[in-house]
């Protein structure tokens, strides 16, 4: 590479790290819609639930699951129905659901929202990595209160290594339940509200480190609003959330009518792509192509770096 191109490039690197320490990140996506399956509805995770390596969808609006055949590259998207257990014989209704690895066995856990009781039910992966099986375990142990709409999202947001439950409040703000148990014992402490982020209601919210920095930050929108992304200027033990939606530069879905948002890794290249299912115009993806290390090598790399 000639001494002035190597110049732009390390001039770019050092522009990007100060906004980054500045809480201005600037995280670039391309449209790749055309991999998006078709069919999701409503409220989605992403998961690893086969164990091949790779992230699959589940659209829990029907307990439909699809199985991300195609890693590395695009995805081939393969859909099993029934994969998931039918929660409203113990009083979840609504379809709202995430997943995480709870006890620390190498499987996913499942926890479903209620509408009714406004609390969370766990259902236990008894299965192996590649065919989960599910066992009711009740109410999630703690007092982790969801509010009525009972939106919940597993993450392990203090970095301590066992998962967290984020909630969405009534009035659409973001909590967090800090895991105070053991991966054997989980239990979780009261919400604790996470100042100036939300929004949410009735809508939906992810997490992921979407510029690389070790933490987590928060995406999310509601039937009324487009995406709106808060990024971590803080640390996992100790978080700061500031708005910043250049996080989402690229990212052009609908202005209105958020109902899904999940962070799988489509492409098998590392980093957190974006799915966003919406009211208006069905399903959305969007692949992650952050400003990284020179070193990388990555075609995103190159590309977002002499926009």
């Amino acid at each position: 590479m000639a001494r002035t191109a190597i110049g732009v490039v390390m001039a770019a690197m050092s522009l990007l790290w100060s906004a980054t320490a500045a809480g201005q990140s600037v995280v670039y996506w391309t449209p790749a819609h055309e991999w998006a399956p078709t069919g999701l509805l409503g409220c989605i995770a992403a998961g690893d639930l086969d164990g091949d390596g790779d992230d699959d969808l589940a659209s829990f609006e029907w307990c439909g699951l699809y199985w991300n055949m195609g890693c590395p590259g695009p995805p081939a998207w393969q859909l099993q129905t029934n994969v998931f257990p039918d929660a409203r014989p113990f009083g979840c209704h609504g379809g709202a659901g995430t997943l995480g690895d709870i006890d620390g066995d190498g499987d996913l856990d499942l926890i479903y929202g209620c509408y009714e009781c406004c609390s969370l039910r766990v259902f236990w992966n008894v299965g192996t990595p590649q065919v989960p099986a599910w066992q009711y375990g009740g109410a999630v142990p703690g007092n982790p209160y969801a509010g009525h709409y009972s939106y919940a999202q597993l993450a392990d947001i203090d970095g301590d290594g066992d998962l967290d439950i984020l909630v969405m409040a009534s009035c659409g703000a973001v909590g967090v339940c800090e895991n105070d148990g053991t991966p054997a014992a989980p239990y979780w402490l009261p919400v604790v509200m996470i100042p100036g982020v939300g929004g949410f209601g009735n809508g939906a919210f992810s997490l992921a480190d979407l510029d690389g920095d070790g933490d987590l930050d928060i995406v999310g929108g509601s039937p009324f609003s487009r995406v709106k992304c808060w990024e971590n200027v803080g640390t996992p033990q100790v978080w700061n959330y500031v708005r910043n939606d250049a996080m989402l530069t690229g990212v052009t879905t609908a202005t209105v009518g958020v109902y899904g948002v999940a962070f799988p890794d489509v492409d098998c290249d590392g980093d957190p792509d974006l799915v966003i299912v919406t009211r208006t115009d069905g399903v959305h993806l969007y692949l992650n192509e952050q400003i990284t290390p020179v070193g990388s090598g990555t075609w995103g790399t190159i590309k977002a770096l002499y926009r």
